[in-house]
């Protein structure tokens, strides 16, 4: 893949913003470069290249730190794809419906046209189907998956061979990867060069409330998207917590387990309500249900304290409500509630 010819040429010819923190981000220097107050404990800016949560996802992840991206939030990475690879009002992306909604927010912010490929009834997606909706303008792919709000994780050799038939990128959005089985496309980052993984720390990791998430590609769409954002997108008190996190794998492997057990203990308590039409398949921390009392449920659910993400309106996803798996004692308060509400 010729990166330079398929980007934005704009962003090719650009020069990068120098921070102040590009020279030295640590270490026992005067600091007198960057207009900062010499007091404080948080008083210093960030290291623009977040080089120790990098070191340690090497470690985790097998990827090499020059192949990273960190970012606001996984959006605030889509969104810098969006801006490197789209021209505005020209190009356009493509993804699969339903699926998350902030691909086509993400694309209408940056004037890019959004075509979306419907997906299967079991909610799988047909690799042809999206290879034949590429176009001339075409210059990026997203695949969630696990996708939301299906919980449906695609086969690998499906996402691959969009990847070996789109000379464009191929944005791969794994935030629900960790709660699956499936493969996760970080292994195949050297063998094309234009496949994208993105994943977040909001979801298995249990820091939504931080905004952090990583994406992992080439080196030369790195060094492209690491020009762009702005210098410091990532504070210091997120990279601290990264690198704590990142140090207790025990505690986050266990954490995965339990949300799995949770999910298929759930799933199959919920089964047995005569009111459910269907439960649908889930790889993920979350699993979809289909009622036509699905209003009336999610209603009884709030006024009970107890809050359900209703899909309905979206594509393919009439009467259905999404339900995240909380903990032990929260799944089982639900449950009791959605057994309540079906001996009314």
């Amino acid at each position: 893949m010729d990166l330079e010819k398929f980007l934005r040429k704009n962003i090719v010819d650009m020069e990068a913003y120098s921070a102040a923190r590009d020279l030295v981000s640590k270490g026992d220097y005067v600091f007198l470069d960057a207009n900062e107050n010499p007091f404080g404990t948080w008083n210093r800016y960030p290291d623009p290249l977040q080089i120790d949560p990098k070191v340690l996802l090497a470690k985790i992840k097998g990827v090499e730190i020059e192949n990273m991206v960190l970012g606001n939030g996984s959006d605030e990475i889509l969104d810098l794809i969006y801006r490197v690879a789209c021209n505005p009002k020209v190009d356009e992306a493509i993804s699969l419906s339903p699926s998350y909604g902030m691909y086509y927010t993400l694309a209408n912010l940056n004037d890019v046209q959004f075509k979306e490929v419907k997906l299967e009834d079991d909610f799988d997606f047909d690799p042809d189907k999206l290879i034949s909706a590429i176009s001339d303008n075409t210059k990026m792919i997203i695949i969630c998956s696990p996708n939301n709000p299906t919980g449906i994780a695609y086969e690998t050799d499906k996402i691959l061979k969009v990847v070996e038939n789109f000379k464009g990128l191929v944005v791969v959005d794994e935030a629900y990867n960790d709660f699956a089985n499936q493969k996760s496309c970080i292994n195949y980052l050297n063998k094309y060069d234009n496949l994208v993984v993105i994943q977040t720390f909001s979801k298995a990791w249990g820091l939504a409330s931080l905004r952090a998430g990583v994406g992992y590609m080439s080196k030369p769409l790195a060094k492209m998207i690491n020009k762009v954002k702005l210098p410091y997108n990532m504070d210091g008190f997120t990279q601290k917590c990264l690198v704590e996190k990142l140090q207790d794998l025990d505690s986050f492997k266990n954490t995965v387990k339990l949300l799995i057990s949770e999910r298929n203990r759930f799933m199959k308590n919920v089964e047995t309500l005569s009111y459910i039409e269907k439960v649908y398949k889930s790889d993920a921390n979350f699993f979809m249900i289909k009622t036509v009392k699905h209003k009336e449920l999610q209603n009884f659910m709030l006024k009970n304290g107890v809050i359900l993400r209703s899909r309905h309106g979206m594509p393919m996803c009439d009467n259905c409500i999404r339900i995240t798996i909380g903990t032990p004692e929260q799944n089982d308060l639900a449950f009791s509630l959605m057994k309540k509400f079906g001996e009314i």
